[in-house]
């Protein structure tokens, strides 16, 4: 199953992890676009990494390293 496969499955669930998967997948979709820079993609999904995950799923660790390791992994695609 490939990164964005794994996102989209998890954006349908309900909760902080979705919500972060759902933003994650919305900003590629956006800079695939062209309707953000790469600049701009890459500040917001350094922050899903480096903020979001890590206050939104303090509880839960698991998911907030899979979230910040599918943020990572996006910014080494752009």
């Amino acid at each position: 199953m490939s990164l964005f496969n794994e996102l989209r499955e998890m954006s349908g669930q309900e909760g902080p992890a979705g919500k972060l998967a759902a933003d994650l997948i919305a900003f590629r979709e956006d800079y695939a676009r062209g309707d953000l820079s790469r600049d701009e993609y890459e500040f917001l999904v350094g922050e899903v990494a480096s903020v979001r995950a890590q206050q939104e799923l303090a509880s839960d660790e698991v998911a907030c390293r899979w979230i910040c390791a599918a943020a990572e992994a996006m910014l080494s695609l752009a």
